[in-house]
């Protein structure tokens, strides 16, 4: 009965997030639209690159699984984070993202800007698609509740982390403009569902 419950009450958390997942989701593109047209196709590109070099070339699995490996000897002091932290934190696109701070700063970054921002959403990408499919192949009970908060919740938070680096690191992206859309947008979503739930016009 306690597995039941537990169960239902994943699911139901899985379903307060969704809108949280939307609207992170619809920050980020926000602020990624005012970036300039060139940065956002290179995006697009690394993105799109990484699927399908998953599709048709390589699964990179063994790349992801050493990235895990990085966190869980940075984070091994830390013992009730370590099981969280290698699904938590996306190792590559921040390494990326700081070698491309520390070049710039340098101002040695010239023409690598363009394949910075094609590793950033790649590794990015190779990130959420292989943290996925990992806790979706761990959890094997019918439904999969666990992976479906799981994923949500570590969707929310490495969305929240990337648009903080970006911040800090690319002149156009604005943290502040992208936490007001996410307020804004999710507070819409739960006002509209709570109204049509309860009746409210």
């Amino acid at each position: 009965m306690t597995e039941v419950a537990l169960m239902t009450f994943k699911f139901v958390l899985a379903v307060v997030l969704l809108p949280l997942v939307l609207a992170s989701t619809l920050a980020l593109q926000g602020q990624i639209v005012e970036l300039d047209a060139v940065l956002r196709h290179h995006l697009w590109v690394g993105m799109v690159g990484y699927l399908l070099l998953k599709c048709f070339v390589y699964d990179f699995d063994h790349v992801y699984r050493f990235g895990q490996g990085m966190v869980t000897f940075c984070f091994q002091f830390l013992k009730p984070l370590v099981s969280a932290a290698s699904f938590v934190i996306p190792i590559y696109t921040i390494f990326v993202l700081l070698a491309y701070a520390l070049m710039s700063a340098m101002g040695v970054l010239g023409d690598w800007k363009d394949l910075f921002f094609v590793l950033i959403s790649a590794t990015f990408s190779m990130h959420i698609i292989l943290t996925a499919q990992d806790l979706y192949e761990k959890d094997t009970v019918v439904g999969k509740p666990t992976y479906f908060f799981g994923m949500q919740l570590i969707y929310i938070v490495d969305i929240f982390m990337m648009a903080l680096l970006m911040n800090a690191i690319v002149p156009d992206f604005s943290f502040p403009q992208f936490f007001k859309v996410l307020s804004s947008t999710s507070f819409d979503i739960y006002q509209m569902v709570f109204m049509q739930l309860f009746g409210f016009r």
